[in-house]
């Protein structure tokens, strides 16, 4: 399954400033990389820590690097003990016949800087191209501006057009939309790992970006996962939270309805003085 190496760390921040803390080394055969950290709507990370939890995936390395801001967590559960930010990759092994193994990647930040940006994403792809990995799926969110009521849509962009037709069959939209960039490791990863042969998709879930975390377009994602590589989610857990986020848009509607009434209230108040005012003015 796995080969114990102990906290072998790769590096530190003097030397490079980005580097790998082993725990162990999984033997996969032919896995798929799938990468969620923080972005739009915090949907990438959400799925991807959502796959971790629901799957049982077992941690296997970290990374830390001096692009991620410079702040550390502080532990709830630990009272006073701090930590670093950092980057977790995890391992699943396939249980049954349709499905493939997995590298799963979630982590605390992105980098602050666009050489972090690139070196970061070097770094990952060296840690998933020595795991035998060829297909990597990415996930982040498809900011929108504006509230999206009705079931989101999932929008994909990809480095070799035949990486498209399965996920179309899925309901991924490719070509008709202008995405026209993609901001970060949800892009970067996907660009570095074309050159080292590596086939995969960019997921984005519709989101109005305004929400911190948005568990419709997480749903959205996931179910496109869960239907490309058969894993058999359960989404009852996240289903309750796109109830709660339900709950909360309409409280925003309706607060929206009150300011939108209360405005048009004052407007109509104003015209009216105006309006006595000339009539005073005319008397006068």
């Amino acid at each position: 399954m796995a080969e114990n190496v102990k906290d072998v760390y790769e590096g530190s921040f003097k030397e490079g400033g980005t580097f790998i803390r082993w725990i162990k080394k999984p033997k996969l055969k032919n896995p798929v990389f799938i990468q969620g950290l923080p972005g739009v709507g915090y949907v990438g990370r959400n799925a991807a820590g959502y796959l971790v939890d629901e799957l049982g995936a077992e941690k296997f390395a970290e990374m830390y690097s001096y692009h991620f801001p410079h702040v550390v967590l502080v532990d709830p559960n630990k009272r006073g003990m701090i930590r670093e930010l950092k980057l977790e990759f995890f391992f699943w092994k396939a249980k049954k016949k349709g499905q493939r193994d997995l590298i799963i990647l979630i982590g605390d930040a992105q980098s602050m800087d666009p050489k972090g940006h690139y070196l970061i994403a070097e770094k990952i792809v060296d840690v998933i191209e020595s795991l035998g990995v060829k297909e990597i799926i990415t996930l982040g969110g498809f900011g929108t501006g504006e509230l999206v009521e009705n079931d989101p849509k999932v929008y994909g962009a990809t480095v070799h057009e035949e990486d498209m037709a399965p996920f179309e069959k899925l309901g991924v939209k490719f070509k008709d939309t202008a995405i026209g960039q993609i901001i970060g490791a949800a892009g970067l990863v996907l660009a570095v790992a074309k050159h080292r042969k590596m086939s995969g998709v960019c997921l984005m879930g519709e989101t109005s970006g305004m929400l911190v975390s948005d568990p419709k377009a997480t749903e959205a994602v996931l179910k496109v996962l869960d239907g490309y590589l058969n894993l058999g989610l359960d989404f009852s857990k996240i289903e309750e939270r796109v109830k709660e986020l339900d709950k909360i848009i309409k409280k925003i509607e309706n607060l929206q309805e009150q300011l939108l009434s209360s405005l048009m209230q004052q407007q109509t108040r104003r015209g009216e003085k105006k309006s006595e005012e000339k009539d005073l003015q005319y008397i006068g």
